[in-house]
């Protein structure tokens, strides 16, 4: 249908009288139609975007939440991490404060031979609790003399440290436990030779050394004033002795401060 060159609107009022009359060329109703058509798609792309943009809004909330909750997350993560590893700090300054150390202190000193595989957490608490009550070195480890003296040396001027006492006497003579405790190694060792190590309570740790020969094995609980190994010239020697040190809290004290007297006479 073709559009009429002109096209003639007529505004008629209510009560009929000074009716208006326009007239309209074809030009400007197609001009018209275009405006309308082109208003349209306009508004029409406007609420395409605003609903876009709205979505895009909606999901950047969306992502600023899940991060804020991805952020404390990681943040507990962390604060437990850093809890977990203090409580597992303290309990391994509480076993060995009780004394049980599967890595034991001594590992730096004269008297270590290798590392010893470490126990479970159940285990170790387990040694800790029978330990826990064990009383410190009391008792001299074996009769004889003492031929030289603990001595914590002088690196800086060459003077090597002695972390221990030697004991003079015959050959095979017995070697005692100082204190009720569990051995906790065994083995040869270049300097001291045969040796034995022995956990007590309270994070007290003695060291045997030189020995001939060895009457208890790793694992082993043994009593105060119990025979343990026999005197001899094992490792770094020149004439029979025991090498006796005592560790307490990882550091070598001399024994004399823990024990009183001095060795029984053969």
């Amino acid at each position: 249908m073709r559009l009429p060159a002109h096209t003639r609107i007529i505004l008629i009022p209510d009560d009929e009288q000074s009716a208006r009359e326009y007239g309209i060329s074809r030009r400007m109703v197609i001009m018209l139609a275009v405006l309308l058509a082109l208003a349209t798609i306009t508004m029409g792309v406007l609420m395409v975007s605003f609903a876009r943009q709205q979505n895009a809004r909606l999901r950047l909330n969306a992502l600023e939440q899940e991060l804020a909750a991805a952020t404390l997350e990681v943040r507990t993560a962390a604060q437990l991490r850093r809890e977990l590893e203090e409580t597992r700090a303290l309990q391994e300054k509480l076993l060995f404060m009780l004394g049980v150390r599967p890595d034991s202190a001594l590992a730096s000193s004269p008297g270590a031979a290798g590392d010893q595989p470490a126990g479970s957490a159940r285990d170790n608490l387990q040694r800790a609790a029978t330990l826990a009550v064990t009383p410190a070195p009391r008792l001299w480890p074996a009769a004889g003399f003492v031929t030289r003296e603990f001595d914590r040396g002088n690196t800086v001027e060459g003077d090597l440290p002695h972390p221990g006492i030697d004991i003079a006497g015959p050959e095979n003579s017995p070697i005692l436990a100082a204190a009720p405790g569990e051995v906790v190694r065994t083995g040869t060792h270049d300097f001291l030779g045969n040796f034995v190590e022995i956990q007590h309570g309270l994070g007290y740790l003695t060291v045997y050394g030189h020995c001939a020969r060895l009457a208890v094995a790793r694992g082993d609980r043994v009593q105060a004033g119990q025979v343990i190994a026999y005197m001899g010239q094992s490792g770094q020697v020149t004439a029979p002795h025991l090498h006796f040190e005592i560790w307490d809290q990882g550091e070598a004290v001399d024994p004399r401060r823990v024990l009183a007297g001095d060795p029984p006479p053969q």
